[in-house]
């Protein structure tokens, strides 16, 4: 762990070639940069996501004039490449840069949720010290916020009512963030409010005090949220009337509308609105303004947003029936999926505000029509990982994690839907039915043999990839992020990280 990225190494774009991801004559986007090791099993991991250039983009420009004349670029300086990587028991952060003055760092899960491996984390950055990097992250159904700088945990928050399985923090406002559970609830929390030491919760009539209905129902119990800073502000709750009807895999915020996409175990996707959620209340929401389980056949395992109303989705295999028969099944591959969402114009007019409260129809909540598909390729069934970033470009790119390799994909070059032709337009010939009814016999139970398929209509044809081959991986790779804009890859194995950087031509 001796080698580190120094300003001489720092990595940068260069004019004079294309990227990798615009280069399809590019074989080897990446080299191996360095490996490191690891006693304890790794399950999850997270780079430090912002740039010099995303200042811009943070807080809507509120921060600019603090910030712009050194202290953002003193903080990129100090944290550009660091690395959070969930273990059993501990959180670790470790600096890719020389230039960062601090060393790794190792935080131990507290006692009560020892024996349950750290499984989610993200990076945020507090509203009053944004120089102050934050890192969330959750063993088990706990919520825990850590301060590298100081090297400590200054909150914990609970709320949920199973295992927390994955954090995103809003692009745009980084103090605010989402969990998502296998208690079906999606919890939305800011980390400018302290938690709440008692029930925050709507009355239900016809009682006048607040509903002590609990995790199960969207609600805060009887017992404190939590210690130190962060509070929920918002539940998207599962169940009949609108939610997810079984564990909530993945999210995303929109990045410029409060919106935030959910998806999980239910083959669900749905797009909720939270800009009635105040600080004063604990806001629930059970009706989303989108929602279909239409888009894939299996459990869909994450959601990103493209543009103000274009997403990519990707699931799990199916497992599939033929003829109807239960003995008789196959696995049908995973699909990535692009798609538009119509409704959002509905919602969103432009040229006018944005309004407080949105209130769809049932087919809007239920099972919404108010989709097209761009894009729908098959992926592997051994992958483990997906994971979608946009480059320094604007390019998006999607990372598949296999148990030896990654693949890499720009979502630029994926090919639209190839649609079945139409039948010909011909006369049927006559059947003799009198004489097919001769034919037939009660115990004929022979079956047409099964015809392969050479074209797979409603799916589009593979797009150009890159592939990064892990060496000593032995089936080990877990998942993959990009830093740096498209830049800089990090493969995550059982108990090995490999850092790549990208080739230069």
């Amino acid at each position: 762990m001796e080698e580190s990225i120094d300003d001489s190494d720092q990595i940068v774009a260069d004019d004079n070639n294309p990227p990798w991801f615009q280069d399809p004559a590019r074989s080897k986007p990446f080299t191996l940069f360095k490996t490191l090791d690891f006693v304890e099993e790794c399950y999850c991991t997270a780079l430090f996501p912002w740039s010099e250039q995303s200042l811009g983009a943070l807080w809507h420009g509120q921060k600019d004039k603090e910030l712009q004349n050194g202290p953002w670029k003193q903080l990129i300086s100090d944290w550009s490449g660091a690395l959070a990587i969930g273990t059993l028991d501990s959180l670790l952060v470790i600096p890719l840069s020389a230039s960062r003055s601090r060393k790794g760092l190792s935080v131990s899960v507290p006692k009560q949720e020892q024996n349950s491996p750290v499984m989610a984390v993200g990076w945020a950055l507090p509203l009053e010290a944004p120089l102050e990097p934050l890192i969330v992250f959750s063993a088990g159904s706990i919520l825990y916020i850590l301060n590298p700088v100081k090297g400590k945990i200054i909150g914990y928050l609970r709320g949920h009512g199973g295992p927390i399985t994955s954090i995103v923090v809003h692009p745009a406002y980084p103090y605010l963030f989402c969990t998502t559970s296998r208690d079906f609830t999606t919890r939305i929390c800011d980390l400018t409010l302290a938690p709440q030491q008692g029930p925050n919760n709507p009355c239900w009539p016809p009682s006048k005090a607040p509903s002590l209905g609990g995790a199960p129902h969207g609600l805060q119990a009887s017992e404190p949220e939590g210690m130190g800073v962060g509070r929920c502000i918002g539940v998207l709750c599962g169940g009949p009337s609108g939610g997810h009807d079984a564990a909530v895999l993945s999210a995303a915020f929109h990045p410029t509308h409060p919106l935030i996409a959910t998806c999980g175990l239910d083959r669900a996707v749905k797009i909720w609105n939270f800009s009635a959620f105040t600080s004063d209340k604990l806001a629930r929401e059970d009706k989303p303004l989108f929602s279909s389980s239409r888009i894939h056949k299996a459990r869909i395992m994450s959601v990103s947003w493209l543009s103000t109303d274009t997403l990519v989705t990707h699931s799990a295999p199916a497992l599939m029936r033929r003829r109807g028969r239960k003995d008789d099944i196959y696995y049908e591959d995973g699909t990535v999926t692009i798609f538009r969402w119509i409704g959002f114009d509905r919602y969103f007019p432009a040229g006018q505000e944005i309004g407080k409260v949105f209130r769809g129809c049932s087919s809007d909540y239920q099972e919404s029509s108010s989709f097209t598909f761009i894009s729908t390729s098959s992926l592997p069934q051994q992958t483990r990982h997906v994971y979608v970033t946009q480059t320094f470009t604007g390019d998006y790119i999607l990372a598949l994690s296999l148990p030896d390799s990654v693949r890499l994909y720009n979502l630029a070059n994926f090919h639209p839907r190839v649609i079945a032709p139409d039948p010909p337009k011909h006369d049927p010939p006559e059947r003799d039915i009198e004489s097919e009814f001769q034919n037939v016999r009660l115990d004929d139970e022979e079956e047409e043999e099964d015809q392969p398929i050479t074209t797979f209509f409603g799916k589009s044809p593979e797009s150009q990839r890159w592939e990064v081959l892990v060496p000593g991986a032995q089936g080990s790779v877990q998942a993959c992020v990009l830093g740096f804009g498209g830049q800089l890859l990090v493969t995550l194995g059982k108990r090995r990280v490999c850092i790549w950087r990208e080739t230069l031509r």
